[in-house]
C-alpha cells in the first residue's frame, strides 16, 4: 500500500512549535500591552496608560487582571466612574481581591460617596489586610474624618472682582432685571412724543432708529460676594449669600443705564435619604439705575430645590420658586412663579448641563400686554484644560408670550399679542493664577426677535476681569 503521508519526529516537532507560537502570540501581545501600561503608570503617564487599556476593554474586559489595571489607570487619569465599573468586574469574579477593593475606596472618595467608601473599608478590614494595606486604610479613614469635620464646621468664602468690558447695546438690563430693553422713563417718553405728533414720518418704529438707537460703550464693573455655610447637625446647615455689584458706562449718553444691584439670601439645606439634598432659600434684591442711581427694583423671592443622583455620573435638580417684583414704575410690577429642572452629568473629560424652566408672570392691571409666560431651554459645557484653566460654554433659548393685546404705540398703533424669542450664547475662559487669584474673560451674543419689530435687539458683550478669593 502506498503511503500518502509520512511523519518524522523532526517534522512533528516543527508542527507543534508553529501551533504553539500561533496560540501564544495573542496572549503574548496582550501581556506586552499590559506590561507597557503598567510601566506608563510607574512613569506617571496616567492618561497614556488609560488610553492604551481602554482601547482593549472590548476584547479583554472581564479578565480580572486587565480590569484591575484598567481601573487603576482610569482612577489616576481622573475618570473615577469608569474605574468603578472596571473594579466592580474584578470584585464580581474575585470577591477577595484586596487591591481592587482598595482602589474602589479611592474612586468612591473622588466621587464624594463617603458612605459607600466606609462600607467598602469594612469589607476590606474583614479580609485581614497586611500592615501596608492597613496604613492605606488609615489614610482613607483620616480623609473621610477630615471631610466630615470640614462639613460640620462653619465655612466662609469671599470674592472681590474688577472687570472692564464692551457693550454694543447698553439699552438692555441683565437677567436680574426682567423688563423690556428700554427703561420705563424712555417708554413714557415714546408715548409722550406720539401724543404730541412728533413721530418721524408717521412711523413710530423710526423712533428706535432716530431717538433710541443703541450707543455702544465700554464699561467698568466692581463686584463683591460672600458665601457662608453654618452646620446645624450632620444632615443640615444654614446657607448665607450676599452679592453686590455696580456697573458704570464710559459714554456719557448711556449713563441712564448705569446699574447697581445688591442681593442677600438666607437658605436651609438638609440631606435626605438616598443621597437626596433639599434646599430652601429666601432672597431680597434691590436695584438702582441712572445717573443719580434712583431706585429701579425691589424683589422678594423664595425658591426650593431637590437634588438627587442618577447613577454615578449625573445629578437631577428640581426647582420651584416665587417672586414679587416692585419697580419704580408701578405698571411694571408683577409676581412670578417658576418650575425648573436641571440635569448635570460628569463625563471623562468634561461636564455638561441641561436646563428647562417655565415661568409665569402675573402683572398689574395696567402693564402693557398683561400676564406673561416664558419658557427657557438651555445647555452648557465645562471643559477643563489642565489643572488651572476651564472653558465654559452656555447656550439658551427663551420664548416669551404676553397674554393680552397691547403695544399699539410701537406697532403702527395696532394692538397685538407680543411674542419674543431670545437666543443667547456665552463663552467663558477661567484661569487660576494661584489659590487667591482668578482671571476671567468672556464673550456674549444675544439676539431678540419680537412680533413687535420695535423690540428687536442685538447685543454683543466682551469683558475681562480679575477676582481675588479669600
Amino acid at each position: 500500500m502506498r503511503r500518502f503521508f509520512t511523519f518524522s519526529p523532526a517534522r512533528l516537532a516543527s508542527l507543534v512549535s508553529v501551533l504553539f507560537v500561533l496560540l501564544c502570540s495573542p496572549a503574548m501581545a496582550y501581556q506586552a500591552d499590559l506590561d507597557e501600561a503598567r510601566q506608563a503608570l510607574e512613569r506617571g503617564e496616567h492618561q497614556a496608560a488609560y488610553d492604551q487599556l481602554q482601547a482593549g476593554e472590548l476584547e479583554h474586559g472581564g479578565e480580572p487582571e486587565f480590569d484591575y489595571w484598567l481601573g487603576v489607570a482610569a482612577l489616576r487619569a481622573g475618570s473615577p466612574s469608569h474605574a468603578l465599573i472596571a473594579l466592580d468586574r474584578v470584585i464580581l469574579r474575585q470577591p477577595g481581591h484586596g487591591g481592587a477593593r482598595m482602589e474602589r475606596v479611592a474612586a468612591l472618595l473622588q466621587l464624594d460617596q463617603r458612605a459607600a467608601a466606609e462600607r467598602e473599608i469594612e469589607r476590606l478590614q474583614a479580609l485581614s489586610p497586611p500592615p501596608e494595606a492597613q496604613a492605606a486604610i488609615g489614610r482613607f479613614q483620616a480623609a473621610i474624618t477630615q471631610r466630615r469635620h470640614a462639613e460640620h464646621s462653619p465655612q466662609h468664602q469671599g470674592r472681590f472682582g474688577m472687570d472692564i468690558g464692551y457693550d454694543s447695546n447698553p439699552q438692555r438690563f441683565p437677567s436680574e432685571v426682567a423688563i423690556d430693553p428700554l427703561q420705563p422713563s424712555l417708554r413714557s417718553a415714546i408715548e409722550a412724543l406720539t401724543e404730541m405728533g412728533l413721530v418721524p414720518d408717521g412711523d413710530v418704529a423710526r423712533l428706535d432708529e432716530q431717538v433710541f438707537s443703541p450707543d455702544s460703550s465700554t464699561y467698568q464693573r466692581l463686584q463683591g460676594s460672600y458665601q457662608g455655610t453654618f452646620p446645624v447637625d450632620e444632615q443640615s446647615r444654614w446657607l448665607i449669600n450676599a452679592v453686590g455689584q455696580t456697573q458704570r458706562y464710559t459714554l456719557d449718553a448711556v449713563h441712564d443705564y448705569d446699574l447697581t444691584l445688591a442681593q442677600a439670601q438666607l437658605g436651609y439645606q438638609r440631606d435626605l435619604a438616598q443621597q437626596q439634598v433639599f434646599t430652601l432659600r429666601g432672597s431680597a434684591l434691590r436695584g438702582w439705575s441712572g445717573r443719580s442711581q434712583d431706585r429701579l427694583l425691589t424683589r422678594w423671592g423664595t425658591r426650593a430645590a431637590l437634588s438627587q443622583p442618577i447613577g454615578l455620573d449625573s445629578e437631577l435638580t428640581w426647582q420651584l420658586g416665587a417672586q414679587h417684583n416692585h419697580y419704580s414704575e408701578a405698571r411694571n410690577d408683577h409676581d412670578t412663579g417658576l418650575l425648573g429642572i436641571q440635569l448635570t452629568r460628569r463625563h471623562s473629560a468634561w461636564r455638561t448641563r441641561l436646563v428647562a424652566q417655565i415661568e409665569r408672570e402675573w402683572a398689574t392691571d395696567d402693564r402693557e400686554g398683561g400676564d406673561l409666560t416664558q419658557l427657557r431651554l438651555g445647555g452648557g459645557l465645562d471643559y477643563p484644560i489642565g489643572d488651572r484653566q476651564l472653558l465654559r460654554a452656555d447656550l439658551s433659548h427663551r420664548m416669551r408670550s404676553y397674554q393680552d393685546d397691547g403695544f399699539a404705540p410701537y406697532n403702527d398703533f395696532s394692538s397685538v399679542k407680543r411674542r419674543d424669542r431670545i437666543w443667547q450664547a456665552r463663552l467663558t475662559w477661567l484661569y487660576q493664577l494661584s489659590s487667591d487669584w482668578l482671571v476671567e474673560a468672556s464673550a456674549d451674543v444675544e439676539r431678540r426677535r419680537s412680533s413687535v419689530d420695535f423690540f428687536d435687539t442685538r447685543r454683543r458683550q466682551t469683558q475681562v476681569g480679575i477676582r481675588y478669593l479669600f
